[in-house]
């Protein structure tokens, strides 16, 4: 089955054709989706190499005879000074200890935990509704496993039900009630309170004041950002409002020391103008007349809002296009090595569509090695010689030729019989009635068979 369902054909329409974009081919030809959509968009990314193509696939080329072999370390000759090109006019000569290259924060990667979280995947249920219409209404079988497929290789098509295992009680999962994220660490869901929902609870202003006054012979700066000077009484708050806002991710303590004190005339004039307007908070439910700066406005959320704004859940569904979103990094983490080993073989999502499909009057049956397949016509298996003459032929036919097709039916009926014959006809009239009855099944690619007297499910 195809691994990538066409995105540019489901835009806006609750009842888009899915089934339009199956494409199944043979087992051996069938691959996994080729793109991961819970990594993130660094590890998506690939550098282009020259040729116009990229670095991941010119690593993957089948390797060439003609290739020169690999150069060993003693066979490199050593570079001597007259082997650097000369640099032109305006160049620059590298240096080692360039100050103004910008330089890269080391983060070293979390610890790897396996958490005791069940990671499963569900149908998204529009888009199950809508295969559900189709499939009533095309009477034919469709393989499970590779709806299950379809919905999995759809960012759109499935969620994510993220679950603490049983027995795990000391363990806990948080969930926002505004974004609906989830994470294993409040103070994440607490920072992204913060950050994205702050303007829900206060209202942001922008007022004049007068100039600070004062001498000021230094002012701190960080990067390009101006703190305040170190003898005014706003530092201290502006360098923790700064940290917060802007280098979260790093330790306080190398954060100060990152900080520059400056004299510079022209900096200290800069901060002046720059505090001559003050940003202000203001709730918007509760006094409106009290002033809050950012930092009391995000004190006033963790102590008096967080609360009822943060939970403590034992599971959790997401859409796919949040999921993606998650920043706790074992859990993320965990997600896409779920959808990795599932785009494998969907068995979490094949288990939760056969029960939807149950609960949605569709029937599952097995056919071929063992394989489910769903219809909407429930298979009702007739005797042969129970039935008229041109019905028991059909039914002994596709009995000992299953999976023929209309055409095979009628030249193994009707040897040299044209395809608008009246003998064509006579076999060919009897089959749309029998498919509706489910005394014979049409599958997906137009193939004709008889039901088995197996058991169903």
């Amino acid at each position: 089955m195809s691994d990538n369902m066409s995105p540019s054909k489901n835009t806006g329409r609750p009842d888009e054709d899915i089934l339009l974009d199956l494409n199944f081919v043979p087992k051996w030809a069938k691959k996994a989706p080729s793109e991961n959509h819970y990594q993130s968009a660094d590890q998506r990314s690939e550098r282009p190499d020259r040729r116009g193509g990229s670095r991941r696939d010119y690593r993957d080329a089948p390797p060439r005879s003609d290739r020169r072999p690999p150069r060993r370390d003693g066979d490199r000759p050593p570079r001597r000074d007259g082997d650097r090109p000369p640099l032109r006019d305006g160049d620059r000569p590298p240096r080692r200890d360039d100050a103004r290259a910008p330089r890269r924060e080391f983060e070293p990667r979390p610890q790897r935990i396996e958490l005791p979280v069940e990671i499963r995947f569900l149908p998204e249920q529009t888009r199950l509704a809508s295969l559900v219409r189709q499939i009533h209404h095309s009477n034919r079988a469709y393989p499970l496993i590779d709806l299950a497929h379809i919905f999995l290789s759809d960012p759109r098509g499935h969620m994510v039900k993220l679950e603490v295992q049983s027995g795990e009680g000391g363990f806990t999962l948080y969930q926002g009630k505004r974004s609906k994220m989830v994470a294993t660490d409040r103070e994440v869901l607490l920072r992204q309170l913060i950050d994205e929902h702050l303007e829900d609870f206060f209202a942001k202003e922008e007022i004049e004041t007068e100039p600070p006054a004062g001498v000021f012979p230094m002012i701190g700066k960080i990067d390009d950002i101006l703190i305040a000077p170190p003898n005014h009484h706003s530092y201290a708050e502006r360098l923790a409002e700064i940290h917060r806002t802007r280098y979260a991710g790093m330790d306080f303590d190398r954060f100060k020391q990152r900080v520059q004190t400056v004299r510079e005339e022209e900096l200290i004039e800069q901060w002046k103008q720059e505090s001559s307007k003050k940003t202000v908070y203001r709730l918007t439910q509760g006094d409106p007349e009290k002033e809050f700066s950012l930092v009391q406005a995000e004190d006033y959320v963790r102590s008096h809002i967080a609360d009822t704004e943060i939970e403590e859940v034992s599971r959790a569904v997401l859409p796919s296009s949040l999921a993606r979103k998650i920043k706790d990094y074992n859990l993320i983490r965990m997600v896409r090595e779920a959808w990795q080993q599932e785009s494998r073989f969907p068995i979490s999502l094949a288990f939760a569509l056969r029960a939807a499909f149950r609960h949605l009057h569709l029937h599952t049956f097995k056919a071929g090695k063992n394989i489910n397949f769903i219809t909407a016509v429930k298979p009702d298996p007739i005797a042969p010689k129970a039935a008229v003459e041109n019905i028991r032929l059909v039914l002994e036919f596709l009995a000992d030729h299953p999976g023929s097709t209309r055409q095979q039916l009628v030249e193994g009926l009707r040897p040299g019989a044209e395809k608008d014959s009246a003998e064509a006809n006579e076999i060919l009239k009897p089959i749309r009635w029998m498919v509706d009855k489910g005394h014979i099944i049409e599958f997906f690619n137009g193939t004709l068979s008889v039901p088995s007297r197996r058991k169903r499910r």
